[in-house]
């Protein structure tokens, strides 16, 4: 523990990270562990409490996902059963397949249902705008900056880049996902949220619109960025939900870390208060076709994105994706094992969910731009230090 926390201070005194909270515990409970150290408001002195409320960016996709087979288990909606219904604005999008000569974009028919496991899986064929050169050229085409809208309709209103269940590309699916739920229940994502997965774990503190309460806006620490020295300044620009006015799935919400690790405990005690057990078991099993796993394999293993993700791993490892994270099929020898389900945000705060070791763990910060060495490695040390702490 002493070790853990001695690089982490290093960390914050060496200007890698303005701040840290962690977070762990175990299936039963018998292992418990949280730390905070830094600054809430980098680079002012007051310091970071454990209570902070973490823009959780892409950690949002986990909660997304859980309401999501939650409207499966209540028999509104199947995994398989084609989205389109429930969503023409993306239902009605083509392939588009580039430019031609002339510079229009080619768009071809869809051939193949867009489903909700696609969608939960980042196999639907959508994905972010800013990220495909052709998409940010079809965006500027169309009067548009990559990443703008306030609504995920007028955000992701793009076609597809592959035919559903081909490939993989990391994007917008749980936004659209998050609509999904939205749509069949009649609801805004975070009323149901708040009714059927805070509520039954006793959570105050997580939230879409942290700005509603003058008590949660007073704990969200200060968004940082690496300059081009390599030190830490404040960000002062728009960024993911400056101008939202829906609750995004994909990456709206903000939490505590407690907050966010009791939902985690009770995927890893599979304890029947969010998820049936078999829902649960389904989440830690592989649901990409061949194709989609080989295109999530390249990713993990060329993208700078996948380090951001989750911090130092092997890139060999083999992966599949489960419903929520990613799935890694193989030991990471001293760190997540086989089974393990993991995934992060674009800030900087990342989870972890090891069944075989019986561990649930996650750890925040906040800097931009992502996939910073300084970050990885203290997300690297996290992970060893509390499977150290708990044996295993």
């Amino acid at each position: 523990m002493a070790t853990l926390e001695q690089t982490l201070a290093r960390g914050v005194e060496e200007g890698l990270i303005p701040h840290a909270v962690v977070f762990a515990t175990d299936r039963d409970g018998s292992f418990t562990y949280k730390h905070a150290v830094g600054k809430a408001q980098y680079p002012n002195d007051e310091p970071i409490g454990e209570d902070a409320m973490f823009l959780l960016a892409s950690q949002t996709k986990l909660l997304t996902t859980i309401a999501a087979l939650q409207v499966v288990e209540k028999g509104l909606f199947g995994l398989d059963d084609d989205v389109s219904g429930a969503l023409p604005e993306l239902g009605g999008q083509k392939v588009f397949k580039g430019f031609d000569g002339e510079g229009e974009p080619v768009l071809v028919e869809r051939e193949t249902a867009i489903t909700l496991r696609h969608l939960l899986t980042h196999s639907s064929g959508v994905t972010y705008d800013g990220g495909v050169p052709d998409l940010i050229k079809l965006a500027k085409q169309r009067g548009r900056e990559p990443g703008s809208g306030a609504t995920v309709v007028q955000r992701c209103d793009y076609p597809l880049i592959f035919e559903p269940g081909t490939s993989w590309s990391y994007g917008a699916s749980l936004d659209w996902a998050g609509i999904l739920v939205e749509r069949l229940t009649h609801s805004t994502l975070e009323a149901y949220m708040r009714q059927h997965m805070w509520a039954p774990l006793d959570i105050t503190d997580i939230t879409f619109w942290p700005d509603a309460s003058a008590g949660l806006t007073a704990r969200v620490p200060g968004l940082t960025t690496r300059t081009a020295e390599g030190t830490l300044a404040p960000w002062t620009l728009p960024f993911l939900n400056t101008y939202s006015t829906d609750c995004f799935g994909g990456h709206g919400a903000y939490a505590s870390l407690a907050a966010f690790l009791k939902v985690q405990h009770s995927i890893l005690a599979n304890d029947g208060k969010l998820l049936k057990p078999e829902t649960v078991e389904l989440m830690f099993q592989p649901q990409l076709s061949a194709a989609s796993a080989q295109a999530l394999g390249d990713f993990m293993r060329t993208s700078p994105m996948a380090a951001m993700m989750i911090g130092e791993f092997k890139p060999d490892i083999a992966c599949d994706w489960g419903l929520g994270g990613v799935l890694f099929l193989q030991d990471d020898v001293g760190k997540r094992k086989k089974g393990t389900l993991s995934w992060g945000g674009m800030a900087n705060c990342f989870w972890t969910i090891d069944r075989e070791a019986g561990l649930a763990l996650t750890f925040g910060t906040q800097v931009l731009p992502p996939g910073d060495k300084g970050v990885e490695g203290m997300i690297s040390a996290v992970e060893v230090g509390v499977y150290e702490m708990a044996g295993v």
